[in-house]
């Protein structure tokens, strides 16, 4: 009796669902809700359990949209059943946009390798030769970085490698979870941060930066209602088809990957956070990946607590590989489709085998030459997502309410409610609070 439900369990972490959870939970999640805890301690705790009955509705509604029509793309379905003119824009916001998440994880992703090597992001009192020396080797292993995935997605070295990287994973999961659960010792604490309140600005001691409440909210609601999840999840849905959809059974995976898997990531994540960093005199200050590193010191025995950093650092390496991955495929998608052209993820498909390549090496060539802490890069792209979400989720609600679509599984009042309520949140975060966010990162 029990190996079924074992198979059950385990064939419910695989497939679309699996993939975008494993791309939400990368490094645009980990650095929102790290330095949301380092910054805030548990104030924020409240976000997670008030987005993920939004996270996982909106995804599975957008994936049924893929499953009851595999042979049509999410973007000639706009351009259907809404109007071209939307499809044109979605795809015009989503183009520069998903170009600056890819160099956002490229960042993290070279960053986390040099931190490995023992060379750190140049302090302000660093001398010019090692900040020039900093800086050609960020342009060199992003290079040499976008060169390696490009070898992996197109030789299948990409699904030699998944064992590795999803152990790499586990490990980083557990780091979180041991500091999680020492920093239970908070539980007061960590209770009250379950109490919706937006905590005061946090300023940085001896700069001008300040640490915006209202922005750490918006990072973390733009890492789960990701843009490329809503709209790229109905390609791989189906891809990933083999005979008649079964909704309910997708639905079951879609709970337990973004709500249970990435609910009790996020929450282990900011405990973590809030628990190992918040008590460092500079925690206001943390924006390196080597300084977040830190959080996980306390995971370990006493003695073995270097680790941590090293653990953590090549987690974080992994989670930005991950999501960087998911970012390009799901580019390559909306592209071709918009084109008009084959959009499916097939070695014969050399259209795609060509923009895959692109879209890897324009973001590893261009992105050691922007200019800003790695973790800061992808908070600040978080909040981009944010900007977007609301249309997508209106296209995900027109869609999912139209019978020449969805036949009988057209959205339920209940589905319907949860996905307005996402809409609401989203503009009310776009509209009230984007002010302070865009304060925070200019002033």
């Amino acid at each position: 009796m029990t190996e079924p439900v074992l198979q059950r369990v385990f064939s419910n972490l695989l497939g679309p669902t699996a993939v975008m959870a494993a791309g939400t939970m990368g490094a645009g999640a980990a650095a929102s809700l790290i330095l949301t805890g380092a910054w805030f301690r548990y104030e924020m705790l409240w976000v997670i359990p008030l987005i993920l009955p939004i996270f996982v509705l909106s995804v599975d509604s957008a994936s049924r949209v893929g499953l009851l029509n595999p042979s049509t793309g999410m973007f000639s379905q706009i351009r259907q059943h809404i109007h071209p003119t939307v499809a044109w824009l979605i795809f015009a916001i989503n183009v520069p946009v998903h170009l600056l998440i890819g160099m956002g994880q490229m960042s993290v992703l070279t960053s986390a390798l040099m931190s490995l090597l023992g060379f750190y992001p140049p302090e302000p009192t660093a001398t010019a030769d090692y900040a020039a020396s900093y800086h050609y080797w960020e342009i060199g292993l992003s290079l040499a970085a976008g060169g390696a995935i490009v070898w992996l997605l197109t030789s299948g070295g990409y699904q030699r490698m998944q064992r590795v990287m999803t152990g790499l994973m586990i490990v980083m999961f557990i780091g979180f979870f041991i500091v999680a659960m020492t920093g239970l010792q908070e539980i007061g604490a960590i209770v009250a941060g379950l109490a919706p309140s937006i905590p005061e600005d946090l300023a940085v001691p001896g700069q001008e930066a300040i640490r915006s409440s209202t922005g750490s909210i918006i990072a973390i609601v733009g890492s789960a209602l990701a843009p490329a999840a809503l709209l790229g999840i109905p390609y791989m849905c189906a891809e990933n088809l083999r005979g008649k959809p079964d909704l309910p059974a997708e639905l079951r995976k879609s709970v337990l990957n973004l709500g249970v898997v990435f609910g009790g990531y996020s929450v282990f994540v900011i405990i973590a956070g809030g628990y190992a960093l918040y008590p460092l005199d500079n925690h206001a200050a943390i924006d390196t990946v080597h300084e977040a590193g830190k959080v996980l010191v306390n995971a370990f025995p006493e003695g073995l607590g270097f680790l941590g950093p090293i653990i953590f650092t090549a987690g974080l390496l992994i989670a930005a590989l991950t999501t960087f991955v998911v970012v390009v495929q799901v580019m390559c998608y909306f592209c071709l489709d918009m084109l008009g052209l084959d959009w499916r993820d097939v070695q014969e498909n050399k259209s795609f085998q060509r923009l895959l390549v692109l879209w890897i090496l324009l973001p590893a060539i261009l992105a050691p030459f922007w200019s800003f802490p790695a973790l800061l890069k992808v908070l600040l792209l978080m909040g981009f997502n944010a900007i977007v979400i609301p249309l997508v989720l209106v296209i995900v609600l027109i869609l999912v309410n139209k019978h020449a679509l969805m036949g009988d599984y057209k959205a339920s009042l209940g589905r319907n409610i949860v996905l307005l309520a996402g809409l609401v949140l989203s503009l009310w975060l776009v509209m009230e609070k984007l002010p302070d966010y865009v304060q925070m990162i200019t002033g």
